[in-house]
């Protein structure tokens, strides 16, 4: 056989000794890279051919170079800035971004035991704290040797013990410093002698003198 019959013989012969080596492609493949189409709820969402329908006719009838194009509206005919701020502004309604300011001072007043029965207990024990919170000293003036007083009255607003009333003070002026960050306590007995069960009572302690720094407690005892 001659040497260019050979050849052609190769050439036919090749393309059918050759094998299809393509990858086939599976449905499954190309549906998992599709692109979800957006989601008409959202107040993201706008037509997107709603800026080429929407011109501005103020310049209507002059030079088409002139139309000016509105920001695209969404379906309810709202734009779209105005629909995202709204939305932002509905999220963060109820946030206070405003400065957290913390009071001057903090009052608290603890009455232990906080359930008693008349029967068991003649006097509770009540727990008087003024806290300052500034950065500088706060400066308490009195006019006598007395320093607080604790008032207890009834729901009628009938008072049933005051605190000085059987104690003796000098009539001599006093000032008291607390330290920034610190705070000063004072530790009393309320006798319960004129206390009735079953009814509420309020106990108020209050700096002596100007009854600044109030704070109030109620118990009921059994």
């Amino acid at each position: 056989m001659k040497p260019a019959a050979l050849i052609l013989l190769a050439c036919g012969i090749a393309p059918l000794s050759a094998q299809d080596t393509r990858v086939p492609v599976v449905k499954d493949q190309i549906t998992a890279f599709a692109v979800a189409p957006p989601d008409e709820n959202s107040p993201f969402f706008f037509d997107p051919q709603a800026a080429a329908r929407t011109r501005s006719t103020e310049y209507a009838g002059r030079d088409l170079k002139d139309s000016i194009a509105e920001y695209p509206k969404s379906r309810d005919g709202e734009s779209v800035p105005k629909r995202v701020k709204k939305f932002f502004v509905g999220m963060f309604s109820s946030v206070n971004i405003g400065p957290i300011r913390t009071p001057p001072t903090t009052e608290s007043l603890v009455i232990e035991p906080s359930q008693f029965s008349l029967q068991d207990r003649r006097e509770i024990s009540a727990t008087y704290v003024i806290r300052n919170n500034t950065k500088k000293m706060t400066r308490l003036e009195y006019p006598t040797s007395q320093r607080i007083d604790i008032v207890t009255t009834d729901s009628k607003g009938a008072v049933v013990d005051r605190w000085s009333d059987d104690r003796s003070f000098q009539p001599e002026d006093g000032i008291v410093v607390i330290n920034p960050k610190e705070r000063i306590e004072y530790q009393e007995q309320i006798p319960t002698r004129e206390m009735k069960a079953g009814e509420t009572y309020k106990i108020e302690a209050v700096t002596a003198g100007t009854e600044k720094f109030p704070v109030t407690k109620s118990v009921t005892p059994e």
